[in-house]
């Protein structure tokens, strides 16, 4: 498949009656070269999963579970080896099948695909996404995580251990499965940390994907939480160093330079800031001596997920990289 800038493409969508499938639907109207074909789902108007490998597109993105992803990964590139594959889940983000099954607890499915995939943190590997054919959208939590924390370690302003990350994130967060901690009455007017310190998945796509660009891997202890609210992800990053914070905000703003997505601020970004739109907010804070605070804002159903994801596409087709997304 080859596209052209001034080329519409034709969008299937595995997985579109999701909270990032229906995000992706949405923002993908706005889109001036692309149009969505299909969309696959569990209700009406939505058409099975098998029904959607049956149709020809040029770009497909994948909204699925874990490992269930993986196995229409496969099929799609079999039935349609030309297409642009995005992969929405976490199957594709580690390197090794080994290293898959560490975080996930679960064989990869698709393994031969692995060294294929191109890890899709736009502002960090968008010259490998170029012309890429399987692009890995990484986990929500990771890049907010990983897009101030890779400027940092890689300038080498902060000390890539004992780095401890204190993340919020809204409901939606945790996709639309119906489970009983996620109800209305559960969540409405609480506030709850969950796989504390160092069990959550995407601490693996983080020090994996730091490692493999800066050649330290850091050490995470990283909470997450989940606020009451619908979505957003709000990063408290608490850093080893002995460096002035206007260093390290200068570290922050010559790698961003000229980002449309991807912007230093001040004071700290609120939700507010980020929510609804395909931004990621940072900014930089004194903290006790040897320590500064690193506060980074995203919506995670868009910069996160699907907003993201649209941006990794226009990379790899060759179109602006922020059509439909401003």
């Amino acid at each position: 498949m080859g596209v052209a800038t001034q080329t519409g493409v034709k969008v299937g969508i595995f997985g579109g009656s999701g909270y990032s499938g229906r995000e992706l639907a949405h923002w993908l109207r706005r889109h001036p070269f692309a149009s969505v074909l299909f969309s696959t789902g569990s209700k009406p108007p939505h058409i099975p999963h098998e029904e959607g490998l049956g149709r020809a597109a040029d770009v497909y993105f994948l909204c699925l579970p874990q490992v269930t992803s993986a196995a229409y990964v496969q099929k799609v590139r079999e039935a349609w080896p030309d297409a642009l594959i995005i992969d929405l889940s976490g199957d594709f983000r580690l390197r090794t099948p080994e290293s898959y099954k560490r975080w996930y607890d679960h064989e990869h499915g698709a393994p031969a695909l692995l060294p294929e995939a191109v890890f899709g943190l736009t502002e960090v590997f968008r010259k490998d996404l170029v012309g890429a054919r399987l692009v890995s959208n990484p986990g929500c939590y990771a890049t907010s995580v990983m897009l101030p924390l890779l400027p940092l370690i890689q300038a080498g302003v902060i000390e890539p251990e004992d780095i401890i990350v204190d993340a919020k994130s809204g409901a939606s967060g945790a996709g639309r499965t119906l489970r009983e901690d996620l109800l209305f009455c559960e969540v409405e007017g609480n506030f709850s940390i969950y796989s504390q310190g160092r069990k959550h998945r995407h601490i693996g796509e983080i020090e994996e994907t730091i490692e493999r660009v800066t050649g330290t891997r850091p050490t995470l202890t990283f909470s997450p939480h989940l606020l009451p609210i619908e979505r957003g992800i709000l990063s408290t990053i608490y850093v080893r160093t002995e460096r002035p914070v206007a260093e390290l905000r200068d570290a922050l703003e010559t790698y961003y330079a000229g980002s449309s997505f991807a912007r230093v601020v001040d004071p700290a970004p609120r939700l507010k800031d980020v929510n609804h739109t395909n931004l990621c907010l940072m900014s930089v804070h004194e903290g006790a001596p040897g320590r500064a605070i690193v506060v980074s804002a995203l919506d995670n159903l868009v910069k996160g997920a699907s907003g993201q994801a649209i941006q990794n596409m226009n990379v790899a087709l060759g179109f602006e990289e922020t059509a439909g997304l401003l």
